[in-house]
């Protein structure tokens, strides 16, 4: 194989012919021994091969066809030779060895010497004689015979395929046979071979159209290979063809018709059909004009004349121009024109009946003027005076490939043979050469071409030239010719722009054109299509924008042919790059020898105006438009090479280009920006301080300068940058986004003093001391560049209007900060971090405050979830938005940065802060500058340390506008923000601002409330006080002169503990928490007890008594609920050691005794005051509650009827117990006999409830997110540790003059304000105020029990029955007669409660002494409580109070009264009447709770056995004893466990029953 295949293996060396006939020979035996086999695939692949190489040797060696034919120099196989080759090229199953096999027999056919006797010359050799030697006529029959079974059913395709190829060989060999023969010979071979071509011709054109594809593109390429020639003229066609040309030319048309139409389009079948009609056309050229009745020799009427179908198929081929197979693909336009080349050049000279020197006729197209034409006129007149103004813009724009197709022919022959410009072809194109520009510019100026279209044009200019210039170089012409080439020179500048004439500009529109417009126009409006204004065609400026560059460089440079040379570097399309277009269509072949026809040649030219050339170039390369870049891309591309090739030319002109780009990107003209910008973005890439300029520090760029410094060149960058992301022009903007991220790219680099140049060759041969200067070099640089570039971003790039200009600040800055020393950013560093707290809003979309307002001005949604909420949470993600962007990432390097730095430029960020807390527009800001407070506070407490304790002192300044600024700000996580950094900032405050401003604190929440409610001051204020308490906690051991914390902030925070908002509450609950364990570890005087409540007591009562006597309802309430807290912690009651008899005190209990009574009369006295008045409110219950709370808790050890004892002596109790004292409500005031006025409604304080509408509630917070807080109520805040209003100090001693409560003066206002009814019964919240008000007296009166073993039983017993006989008849009669004055039923609560109050006035003995009153009669009573407990009572809750009260009668009723049957039987009533209740449980336990009361006033069995009145109630009982336990045992199956019980506890009582 390495002798067959090297160098010299066949034509070089002596032994050349031997390896020739060696490998042809191997072929021939592979071919013959794969003959008539099946194969596999790779048998197949081999074959193919095999077929290829033997095509290729016998098409360039006449050797190898020796051996095919006769087998000469090797031995004779008499097995297999070109007849075989002819029928396996019929019968191979392989398509392509079939068509190689018949390309052999075509080499083998045309050798004409191959086939000549060894005693024969080859003049001698006839065509009869070559026919019967080659075998032709029977081949030729044979495969005529296999064409013409495609129309049958059934078909072996390979076979006609095979012979579409093989009869196609035989044509092509046949027809240059007899055109080679002069002298026409008359045999029946040649009539045979005639005969036997005429019919393969007429077969091909008929399987045209075939159904199979492989079968017509097998015919198409067939009449191709059957009807092309080698020289330049077509040769004559026979008379004989010309019946079968007529029908395969028909047959064309029909086919080309079909395959073009939208139902059938088939590119490639379409690429064919041309191709072959081509063809068909140029070998037809010496019939044209050939018809019936021109044929004076021929006969029959149904054959088709010549000439007529020569015309249609022409019109066939200009069909497919613009047609819907054009559409699929735009490369047939190409196509076409090779096809109308061919048919246009296909006779060189002679002369035509109808031809004609003069130019193409003017005026509308005539078909019947175009079919007179010679072919070549035909072409062109049907081109520029049909296709070119049609109507149609694809096929307008499909006419740019043919007219490139025409003119490049023309010029490629001109410039390889300068003898073809004789041709009539070549002679036509040249006359008309100004017509071909000047359509090729108004094709290339269409706004509707494609890319193929374009760059088909540009082409075509240059052909254009390139003929022109062989002419004009040709000794035959003259002046005239040099005249017209200038002609189209100037015409082709004036068209580009580049003359100061634009009368004939293609960007202005003549007035012609205008005309032709405006009917475009009509026409497109009366179809619906848009209409397109301006310039040619409708065109914009930025169409021929490339082409405008290339023509000023081409005037730049004083050569104007270049032009032309840049017009074919700007083509890039894919089919310039197939190999045949490549070299048919190079600037080579188009522009021949003249000047700037290869690139090296253009590069060598431009080298001297690189410089000038390159900001063009570059500029031209971003222009906005995409076809001008392009097209100037791939310019560049050829002129500058890309890659590191390019970069070191831009390199070589750096600065120059700099400047100029500066200099365009601030142009009036929009593309000049434009482009600048992006070009600017390219070249700065990777940039170092030296390749800017070098240079120290400049920061002013205004002026001239002769030598502008790197510095200066990075201003104006910026400048230029900023500028152009808020330029009108959307394009602009773009590049300048592109430009944007490019100098930010640059600036960090500069400014990075990590960051090396790249390393050259030479770099590598330097020494250490030389690299270390380098390194000392660089951070000399990266300092300059981060100065100029720090201060212009702060004082300019941050406060741009422009928002993505500002992001490119923001962005840079970030940059900047990441890699640049502290050291460096001191100057600046303050003002650095202020610019950058207030930007935090200013690059926020202004859309998300709008959606937050909005959204919180809706009340709930779909969810149920409240404005406020939905309000909070957008703010919440806003924060965390502007928290997590770039701005606040260079804020949180830059206060990372602060601790490195010296004292003096940390202190100078504390103004900074607080200017931006007060400037903020938005709540972003204020929100990042309470971080950056915290973050302060953590790392350089020191900043904060001034002298002074005033507004003078910054810190100061800063701690107070915090605290007004959480109370001015609405949303919440700003406000936790701001708290959070003011407690951290309280921890380095002075002790005395923060006391000044708990104070103030204090006085706001309690101001913010009843009509003034705002619940955001009540917040503030409460987080101000936890964050001073959580964080600054030293500050709580220092309560100053006024002792504030105890005496005012820990008071406020009990009451607050109790506040209605829960997150108030919860603020409140950690205050009391956290400064409650710092107070309980002082060592105070005067403080008694554990608990902080009573350490506190004095200073909570005084805050508790403000509530009380507050405006507001809500303070109220919660005065009521520290009031009950402190009651159940037994605080305000009497100590352990004062209850009980013979106890002795020493001095400091009895203080704290006294403490806790005179608190605990303050307290009662002032709920009294309130309780008594007429006035109904919301809460007014829980102030009963609260009074006899603390009632309830004296009344057991209180003095009786005036009696003195030993702690009564020391201190004043708050309740007394008096007989004496029925009218008195305090000891000696004579209460109830004074004038209604006293309790009156006038007399009453009007209170109000924090409940109030959105408006109230926000009243005080900023309406607006993005606005600056208003804190001038921080004027108001003084420098004194005193609240507004307190002249003097006052503890809770003031009040220790209030004489004590009379126990039975408070049970009757308890009474009256339950039973009274007026003007106020119809208000909301009276029937619970009652009900409240008896289950007080309820509770009341259950306090005071009597202990039997104690001394004073009897008298208490008696005091009892005075409040019986006080308040029993009330009662009753308000039971009884269920009908108040206004009309309206008792509600069966207040029955209820009634009757429970009736319960706890029953005293042991109670109806001993029955009188008149029916409520002193005990059976009466009893059986007033069975009709309650009757099934004409509906109301459950009564049914049950009346039996729960029969109980306690029954346990109270002397035993005289109890032993009486119609008694027992009552109760057993009673109690059956309960448990038949199977609804509410509560009234069967009641019913059960009764029948033990009655069976434990018997006792156990050791009492009865000793007690006789127990006997005697046991013998009174017993007969119901069977009944008792029915009833018990039927309620343990009870599903309450309740019930259960108390059936057990009676069950187990009488089982000692007898």
């Amino acid at each position: 194989l390495l002798s067959l295949f090297s160098e010299e293996s066949f034509y070089g060396d002596e032994d050349a012919g031997s390896a020739l006939k060696e490998f042809v020979l191997t072929i021939l035996k592979t071919l013959a021994f794969y003959k008539g086999r099946s194969l596999s695939r790779s048998e197949t692949d081999l074959l193919d091969e095999c077929s290829i190489a033997l095509a290729s040797c016998t098409s360039t060696s006449k050797d190898a066809r020796l051996v095919v034919v006769r087998r000469e120099g090797v031995a004779s196989d008499p097995h297999y030779g070109y007849n075989d080759i002819a029928l396996q090229a019929l019968t191979s199953n392989s398509s392509k060895t079939r068509r190689h096999l018949a390309e052999i027999m075509c080499h083998l056919y045309e050798d004409h010497i191959l086939w000549e006797s060894e005693n024969t010359s080859t003049k001698s050799l006839s065509i009869s004689t070559w026919i019967g030697n080659t075998g032709l006529a029977n081949t030729a029959k044979r495969c005529r015979e296999k064409l013409s079974t495609m129309f049958e059913s059934s078909f072996a395709v390979g076979e006609v395929h095979g012979a579409a190829f093989l009869g196609s060989s035989c044509i092509r060999a046949f027809r240059l046979a007899i055109a080679e023969e002069s002298n026409e010979e008359d045999h029946s071979s040649i009539s045979d071979c005639w005969e036997h071509c005429c019919g393969i011709v007429s077969l091909l054109g008929k399987g045209l159209a075939h159904s199979d594809i492989a079968i017509g593109n097998a015919c198409s390429k067939g009449i191709v290979i059957a009807f092309s020639y080698d020289g330049q003229d077509a040769p004559s066609l026979s008379r004989e063809l010309f019946d079968a040309m007529a029908i395969v030319l028909d047959e064309m048309k029909q086919t080309l018709k079909k395959f073009s139409s939208i139902d059938h389009a088939d590119p490639t079948r379409a690429s064919s059909l041309i191709q072959a009609a081509g063809l068909l056309l140029a070998a037809s050229t010496s019939g044209a004009g050939f018809t019936k009745g021109a044929a004076s020799d021929k006969g029959g009427d149904n054959s088709i004349d010549l000439g007529p179908a020569r015309l249609q198929c022409m019109e066939a081929l200009f069909g497919i121009l613009g047609s819907a197979v054009y559409r699929k693909d735009d490369e047939l336009s190409l196509i076409v024109g090779e096809a109308l080349v061919k048919y246009a050049d296909a006779l060189g000279g002679g002369e035509w009946s109808a031809g004609s020197d003069s130019s193409l006729k003017e005026g509308p197209y005539e078909e019947s003027y175009a079919f007179e034409l010679p072919p070549h006129q035909h072409v062109l007149y049907t081109m520029f005076r049909r296709e070119l103004v049609s109507s149609n813009p694809l096929k307008r724009n499909s006419c740019a490939a043919t007219l490139l197709a025409l003119m490049g022919h023309a010029s490629r022959m001109a410039n390889m043979n300068p003898s073809s410009v004789q041709r009539a072809f070549v002679q036509e194109m040249w006359k008309h050469l100004s017509l071909f520009q000047s359509s090729f510019i108004k094709l290339l100026a269409d706004p509707k071409s494609k890319q193929l279209s374009r760059e088909s044009c540009c082409k075509g200019l240059a052909a254009c030239r390139g003929l022109a210039a062989v002419i004009t170089s040709s000794n035959e012409v003259g002046g005239e010719s040099l005249s017209q080439v200038e002609s189209l020179n100037e015409e082709l500048l004036k068209a580009f722009g580049q003359t100061t004439n634009y009368g004939h500009s293609a960007m202005m529109e003549s007035e012609t054109q205008a005309m032709e417009r405006r009917n475009d126009d009509g026409d497109n409006e009366a179809n619906g299509q848009e209409t397109q204004v301006g310039g040619a065609a409708g065109m914009s400026e930025a169409t021929l924008g490339a082409y405008r560059e290339m023509a000023s460089a081409a005037i730049s440079l004083g050569k104007i042919d270049v032009l032309y040379s840049l017009l074919i570097l700007s083509t890039n399309h894919p089919l310039w790059l197939v190999s045949d277009m490549r070299d048919r269509y190079s600037a080579r072949a188009l522009l021949g020898k003249t000047e700037g026809a290869s690139v090296e040649e253009i590069r060598v030219s431009l080298r001297p105006h690189l410089g000038q050339l390159i900001p063009k170039l570059l500029r031209a390369c971003n222009d906005p438009s995409k076809q001008t870049r392009e097209n100037m891309n791939n310019l560049w591309l050829a002129l500058a090479g890309g890659g590191a090739e390019s970069r070191a030319i831009i390199n070589q002109h750096l600065l120059p280009t700099i400047d100029v780009l500066i200099q365009d990107a601030g142009s009036k003209l929009w593309r000049a920006r434009a482009g600048a910008c992006g070009a600017l973005a390219d070249i700065i890439v990777g940039r170092s301080w030296q390749d800017l300029g070098g240079g120290g520090i400049e920061i002013d760029d205004e002026g001239s300068r002769m030598k502008p410094t790197a510095s200066i060149r990075l201003l104006r960058l910026w400048k230029i940058t900023m500028r152009s992301l808020d330029d009108v022009r959307t394009a602009v903007r773009e590049r300048g986004d592109t430009l944007g991220r490019g100098i930010r790219a640059l600036t960090i680099r500069l400014c990075d003093p990590s960051v090396s140049n790249l390393l050259e060759e030479s770099d590598v041969y330097l020494s250490n001391a030389q690299l270390k200067q380098r390194e000392e070099q660089r951070k000399i640089s990266s300092e300059y560049a981060a100065t100029v570039s720090l201060g212009w971003l702060v004082k300019y790039g941050l406060n741009q209007p422009c928002a993505e200009a500002s992001g490119i600040c923001v962005s840079c800055l970030l940059g900047i900060v990441d890699v640049a020393k502290p050291s460096t950013l001191q100057p600046v560093l303050a003002e650095l971090v202020g610019s950058l707290l207030m930007a935090m809003s200013g690059l926020e979309p202004a859309a998300l405050n709008y959606l937050q307002v909005r959204a919180a001005g809706n009340d709930t949604n779909s969810q149920g979830t409240s404005g406020p909420d939905r309000y909070d949470r957008l703010e919440r993600l806003r924060i965390n938005l502007a928290l997590s962007g770039p701005i606040a990432g260079a804020l949180h390097k830059c206060l990372e940065m602060v601790q490195f730095v010296d004292l003096d430029a940390q202190k100078k960020l504390i103004p900074e802060l607080d200017s931006s807390l007060r400037k903020g527009a938005g709540f972003a800001t204020r929100a990042a500058t309470a971080d950056a407070v915290g973050t302060l506070c953590g790392k350089c407490p020191a900043a904060f340390s001034f002298s002074g304790s005033t507004m003078s002192n910054p810190t100061v300044r800063l701690l107070r506008a915090l605290y007004f600024a959480s109370e001015r700000e609405r949303g919440v996580t700003a406000k936790d923000k701001m708290t959070h950094a003011l407690g951290s900032l309280a921890e380095l405050a002075p002790g005395k601002a923060v006391r000044i401003l708990a104070l103030k604190a204090c006085e706001r929440y309690c101001e913010s409330s009843g009509s003034n409610n705002d619940p955001s001051v009540r917040k503030a204020a409460a987080a101000t006080i936890r964050a001073v308490a959580v964080r600054a906690s030293n500050h709580l051991s220092d309560g100053g002169p006024k002792d504030i914390w105890c005496k005012n902030v820990l008071p406020t925070a009990f009451l607050g503990r109790h506040d209605k908002d829960v997150k108030i509450s919860s603020l409140w609950k950690d205050v009391w928490e956290e400064g409650g364990s710092a107070i309980s570890s002082m060592d105070r005087d005067g403080v008694f007890g554990v608990l902080l409540q009573e350490k506190l007591l004095p200073f909570i009562v005084k805050g508790t008594v403000s509530a009380l006597q507050s405006t507001s309802w809500a303070n109220r309430r919660a005065g009521c609920a520290v009031l009950i807290e402190l009651t159940d912690a037994n605080i305000l009651a009497p100590t352990p050691q004062s209850i009980g008899d013979g106890n002795s005190f020493s001095g400091e209990e009895i203080e704290r005794l006294r403490q806790r009574a005179n608190a605990s009369s303050v307290l009662l006295s002032e709920c009294l005051k309130i309780t008594a008045r007429n006035r109904v409110w919301e809460g007014k219950g829980d102030v009963v509650k609260a009074g006899t709370a603390i009632a309830g808790k004296w009344s057991a050890s209180a003095p009786m009827n005036g009696e003195t004892t030993e702690l009564s002596e020391k201190c004043s109790w708050p309740l007394v117990l008096q007989k004496e004292s029925r009218d008195d409500l305090f000891r000696g005031d004579s209460w109830f006999k004074l004038s209604k006025g006293k309790t009156s409604d006038e007399n009453d304080e009007a209170g109000s409830d924090d409940t109030s509408n959105a408006a109230n509630e926000t009243d005080g917070q900023n309406s607006e997110d993005d606005t600056a807080l208003d804190l001038s109520g921080e004027n108001a805040l003084g420098d004194d540790e005193q609240l507004n209003g307190e002249d003097a100090e006052s503890d809770v001693e003031e009040f220790q003059g209030s004489q004590p409560v009379v126990f039975s003066g408070f049970c009757k206002v308890l009474l009256d304000q339950a039973l009274r009814t007026g003007s106020n019964n119809s208000t909301e919240g009276v029937l619970p105020y009652k009900a409240s008000a008896l289950s007080g007296l309820s509770a009341l009166l259950k306090s005071f029990v009597p202990d039997k073993d104690s001394k004073k039983y009897v008298e208490a017993v008696e005091h009892q029955r005075f409040i019986y006989d006080l308040v029993a008849p009330s009662l009753f009669s308000f039971m009884a007669e269920n009908k108040p004055s206004n009309g309206k039923p008792v509600p069966p609560l207040l029955i209820a409660r009634a009757l429970e109050c009736l319960a706890s006035t029953m005293y042991d003995g109670i109806g001993a002494d029955a009188g008149s009153a029916e409520c002193a009669d005990a059976v009466r009573l009893l059986k007033f409580f069975a009709l309650s407990t009757g099934t004409k009572q509906p109301a459950w809750t009564v049914r049950q109070m009346s039996a729960l009260a029969a109980s306690s009668l029954v346990t109270n009723m002397p035993s005289r009264v109890l032993t009486k049957n119609e008694v027992i039987t009552t109760v057993l009533q009673c109690s059956t009447q309960t448990l038949k209740d199977k609804k509410f449980w509560k009234v069967r336990l009641s019913g059960l709770e009764l029948l033990l009361s009655l069976v434990s006033r018997v006792g156990n069995q050791k009492m009865s056995a000793v007690d006789s009145e127990k006997q005697l109630i046991m013998e009174s009982i017993l007969p119901y004893k069977e009944m008792i336990i029915d009833l018990a045992r039927k309620s343990l199956a009870d599903n309450e466990a309740q019930v259960t019980a108390a059936a057990s506890k009676i069950t187990l009582t009488i089982a000692w029953w007898p």
